[in-house]
């Protein structure tokens, strides 16, 4: 199969998932922003789901936090119109800029900022990995990101989550009240290497749940 984007992207899934490993990578790894990257694996695998359903390809996508940039290269890559990227971390949108320069990609724009602060119009399609919670002074931002990402959303939301026994509810709640609903659930497997001195495991293995919620037919934002 064939997609039409600027960097004319040629290939199956596998070949994509090949693709996304050669995009940058966290320099600096901060344990308060828990920066896990997007394994390659998952990143395709959400991307693939978001090509198949209508969500990408010409539509304006929005990656927040978006760390080393994977999921919203991979957006552009399967033909998103524009992306724009938000993260806390300066230093690595720099990194990620001198990428996005070597590689002559225009239609990327990162911008540095809270995500939970930031207003945007015109996105069709929230692309994101936000940050687990796990860090005790983080508990509970993982929905603080879903919040903002379904009041921006035109269309879908495309996001993975730490797994807990509350989850479904508590998303499907939130999800309704912005007129959105979840159209498919999964339980991956979301591999994380040592990274912090506190990690003692060469590999975690966390339980995760991707979602896609899109917007109920009829619902104005």
């Amino acid at each position: 199969m064939i997609y039409r984007c600027n960097t004319m992207f040629t290939g199956d899934k596998k070949s994509f998932e090949l693709l996304l490993e050669n995009t940058p990578h966290i320099r600096k790894p901060d344990r308060r922003l828990e920066q896990y990257e997007t394994p390659p694996v998952i990143a395709a695998h959400m991307l693939w789901q978001a090509l198949l359903r209508g969500d990408l390809e010409g539509r304006d996508v929005a990656d927040l936090g978006c760390g080393s940039l994977r999921l919203g290269l991979g957006a552009y890559f399967l033909g998103a119109n524009r992306v724009l990227a938000i993260d806390i971390d300066k230093e690595q949108l720099m990194l990620n800029e001198e990428y996005l320069y070597e590689k002559k990609i225009t239609r990327i724009t990162q911008i540095h900022g809270d995500v939970r602060e930031i207003s945007l119009r015109n996105i069709d399609t929230i692309v994101m990995n936000p940050p687990f919670g796990v860090y005790p002074p983080n508990r509970g931002i993982d929905l603080f990101f879903l919040r903002k990402a379904l009041e921006i959303a035109g269309t879908a939301v495309y996001t993975i989550h730490k797994y807990s026994p509350r989850l479904d509810a508590l998303v499907e709640t939130l999800a309704s009240g912005y007129g959105f609903r979840i159209v498919w659930r999964e339980i991956l497997d979301f591999p994380i290497p040592a990274l912090f001195e506190t990690h003692r495991r060469k590999i975690y293995r966390v339980k995760t749940v991707f979602y896609i919620l899109k917007r109920r037919t009829g619902e104005e934002r």
